[in-house]
């Protein structure tokens, strides 16, 4: 029988929000009210032309990651302790993201080596009364 719309769709499968697993230095955040998570490592890059020749080089410097998590405060217990987890850079701790649980398996699984907390920034606003908390990380290198 054909199609009714004729979109020649195929379904490829699927994956379960509720199966998605967030750790920070090994400690599972389900209940800390995790609304937000965004990260980025980029290498420097230069490109060197020489003059008299169509020859270009690339040099490659450092690379740099940073993450942000929002958040709502509110009752979990890991509070103060996850702040005081990443706020010494002599004691970096690892995160992990684990967006794996699909319906046949698959996913992503990252690992933020070393990260440090650099920036707490805390809001709020009249007409919602929820007390939102962005905390700002550094790390050093991204495996996944």
């Amino acid at each position: 029988m054909p199609s009714v719309f004729a979109g020649g769709q195929t379904h490829n499968g699927g994956f379960r929000a509720d199966q998605l697993k967030l750790t920070f230095g090994g400690v599972d955040v389900a209940g800390f009210l995790v609304q937000n998570v965004q990260f980025q490592y980029a290498q420097q890059v230069t490109m060197l032309y020489e003059i008299g020749s169509a020859n270009v080089y690339y040099v490659g410097g450092r690379a740099q990651g940073s993450a942000t998590l929002a958040r709502v405060i509110g009752p979990a217990p890991l509070g103060a302790t996850f702040i005081q987890q990443f706020n010494d850079l002599c004691e970096p701790q690892d995160i992990n993201f684990n967006a794996s649980g699909g319906c046949r398996g698959g996913g992503s699984n990252y690992t933020l080596e070393d990260a440090v907390l650099t920036t707490i920034a805390v809001s709020v606003t009249s007409q919602e009364t929820l007390i939102n908390e962005q905390l700002q990380f550094i790390f050093i290198d991204l495996t996944q």
